[in-house]
């Protein structure tokens, strides 16, 4: 389909597109041209619609605007004839036209945009009241957003400062917590430490007793024993067993006493244990704070998290085993083992 001429009729409404980016000529499509021709068509047109013949007293003006538009259409129609199978060097062609077009196209900014178009959009709102009217308001709306807009940075500001204190303020709180925390348990370490110390001098006595009265009271009854099961009367053998029964409910009371002494001891100490723990926990998460706060992207409630676990878990310290936990009453147990005896 050929393109119409261009002429000082139909050149402001000419598709420069079409004209520039036509698909006959390959990659040798003139992207600078289609740019920058559009921008000044439309220039043109705008001072066409300003009736810039009529705003402008100077004839030198006028003919400077009417010359651009001629401009227009020589370069329209340099794109229009131009055809790639039929000039020589096509390439030296499309080249040297995309700088004429740069020359052109300053020309015009300079001349037309720069100079003639703010003088005939003014007079034309001089002319038309409403119109300028509805300048001022937009120009009060810009400026209202501008403030409106530099408010809104200030309010994000102080909130990214609201923001930043209360992560600075928590982080200070659980770094206080934690010290108090193991101020808290250095102190249930020394309490139980104390009490794991009497009840060990408690079990260090009971010992000594056990082995008193075991030196006194048992021991030198056992010839006797030996020969009351030698003699076959019958007395001799229910004497035997009241001996028996009383020395070893008096023994098993005794010892149920000291496991008892050694059960707190071993409970005291387990407690102590747990609490040195904690308290080692508490301040080796104290300096691993100070550490993640200087970290682009501290993960503080994840470390908070591991700690917590690592001081409450239960750990198995060593004082108190599952023997212990299910040792029941020795002195019902020595009876029962005895009488079970017997009665065999």
């Amino acid at each position: 389909m050929e393109i119409e001429q261009i002429t000082n009729e139909n050149v402001l409404e000419a598709d420069i597109r079409e004209l520039s980016m036509n698909s006959d000529f390959g990659k040798m499509v003139f992207e600078n041209a289609n740019k920058k021709l559009t921008n000044a068509q439309n220039w043109l047109k705008e001072a066409n619609d300003l009736e810039y013949d009529k705003l402008l007293e100077v004839e030198n003006d006028k003919n400077q605007i009417v010359s651009l538009t001629n401009q227009l259409i020589t370069n329209l129609e340099w794109l229009r004839s131009f055809d790639i199978s039929v000039i020589p060097n096509a390439q030296v062609e499309h080249d040297n036209f995309e700088s004429r077009v740069d020359g052109y196209y300053n020309n015009v900014y300079q001349k037309l945009v720069m100079k003639y178009l703010p003088f005939l959009r003014e007079e034309k709102r001089r002319q038309n009241p409403d119109e300028k009217k509805i300048e001022d308001e937009v120009r009060r709306v810009s400026q209202l957003r501008k403030g409106l807009a530099e408010e809104l940075e200030s309010v994000k500001s102080d909130i990214e400062k609201i923001r930043t204190t209360g992560k600075e303020l928590g982080t200070a709180k659980g770094t206080r917590a934690i010290v108090d925390t193991g101020q808290h348990f250095d102190k249930e370490v020394v309490r139980y430490q104390n009490l794991a110390k009497i009840w060990l001098t408690l079990a260090v006595i009971g010992y000594i007793v056990i082995v008193c009265i075991l030196a006194l009271e048992i021991f030198p009854q056992i010839e006797e024993l030996i020969d009351l099961f030698n003699n076959p009367e019958a007395s001799y053998i229910s004497s035997i067993w009241v001996i028996v029964v009383s020395k070893l409910v008096i023994l098993a009371t005794l010892w149920y006493g000291l496991s008892f002494i050694i059960k707190n001891y071993n409970v005291n100490s387990h407690l102590a244990s747990i609490n040195r723990h904690r308290a080692t926990v508490a301040k080796t998460l104290e300096d691993y704070i100070s550490v993640e706060q200087q970290q682009e992207n501290p993960r503080l409630s994840e470390m908070l998290k591991s700690a917590t676990e690592a001081m409450f878990k239960n750990a198995p310290i060593g004082f108190i085993s599952k023997t212990e936990k299910e040792t029941g009453n020795p002195v019902l147990q020595i009876i029962n083992d005895v009488m079970g005896a017997r009665g065999k």
